[in-house]
């Protein structure tokens, strides 16, 4: 059966303001898939408390949401950032009424093959999404270690995800601020710097970023001359610094660590890697989540600090080339 959704897309198209519910765990808009129809769905709302509402509900169950407002003027942004998430369902309350709405039918989805000549390749959007599933699931409080049922969910998870991984490229940046002369990315010389960041135990992590809107979120210095290169995720370690513990991709998306271990053993390709890769990734969520007790305010005020700032990708990126 076809819905006419005609009307609301002509309220879509007058909305000053649509509050969206975010995941806290990977600062991104919370996705489910629907289990009849498969679909990767948001949430969004017309009203502030109903929002709300539903993010307390999740709260209740262990996931921890918050209620985002995203303007007129940052919408578009936003829409191509659900389309590098992966999203193709939006589910939209209004009042007391609740539409199933193709993403599509909101926003028109971009031209691919026409941006990955612009830019940098959009690199699989398939590859956000799977992240996003595993670590969802992955850094809920309060689960059970022994929850055989999870364990196998999170395990089928990673799984899907590591393939995704696999067959992705990420963009890597180098610093070229201090070079003289024209840079020679055959002889990059001693002026080179690499970004990176260090976590709460003074950890060295390389940033690496699924598109152009992660670096856009992460740049340090919006003076510094960048030079950012499509890397694929197979070719990944030897570009990792000797004094770094690994990669961190989307550093302030969904945060995902990896490091040099677990990256040689996804390398290796061995059937048996799979559970100890799982099992350090618990522990760096344990730890994780141990630190964002403490900071979840200012993680809360970051979220909507992003979203601010995704009006300001596309100029950036342009001038920058």
């Amino acid at each position: 059966m076809t819905v006419d959704n005609s009307f609301t897309m002509k309220k879509f198209q007058s909305m000053e303001i649509i509050y969206v519910t975010f995941s806290q765990i990977t600062k991104l808009p919370y996705v489910e898939c629907d289990p009849e129809t498969f679909d990767d769905q948001v949430y969004m709302f017309t009203e502030e408390e109903a929002a709300k509402e539903f993010a307390k509900s999740y709260v209740e169950k262990n996931t921890p949401l918050l209620t985002v407002k995203v303007l007129r003027k940052q919408m578009p942004n936003f829409y191509m950032g659900l389309y590098a998430e992966g999203v193709n369902m939006v589910i939209f309350h209004e009042s007391d009424q609740t539409r199933r709405i193709e993403l599509e039918q909101i926003f028109p989805k971009p031209d691919m093959e026409k941006m990955n000549k612009q830019h940098l390749p959009v690199l699989n959007p398939g590859v956000q999404l799977t992240v996003v599933y595993f670590l969802q699931e992955l850094r809920k409080p309060n689960q059970r270690r022994d929850d055989a049922e999870r364990m196998q969910h999170l395990r089928e998870l990673e799984e899907e995800m590591l393939v995704n991984l696999m067959r992705s490229k990420f963009i890597l940046a180098i610093d070229i601020s201090q070079v003289q002369g024209e840079f020679d990315p055959a002889n990059p010389g001693p002026d080179v710097r690499i970004p990176y960041i260090k976590n709460q135990n003074e950890d060295i992590f390389q940033p690496l970023f699924s598109d152009i809107g992660e670096f856009q979120k992460f740049r340090p210095d919006p003076q510094a001359k960048l030079r950012l290169a499509a890397i694929p995720f197979q070719h990944l370690l030897p570009y990792l610094m000797k004094q770094a513990k690994g990669f961190v991709i989307n550093p302030s998306g969904f945060n995902l660590l990896l490091t040099r271990e677990q990256l040689q053993r996804i390398m290796g390709a061995q059937a048996q890697s799979v559970r100890p890769n799982l099992e350090a990734m618990m522990a760096q969520a344990a730890a994780a989540q141990a630190q964002k007790n403490v900071q979840n305010n200012a993680a809360n005020d970051e979220v909507k600090e992003h979203v601010d700032e995704t009006e300001n990708t596309a100029a950036e990126t342009d001038n920058e080339e």
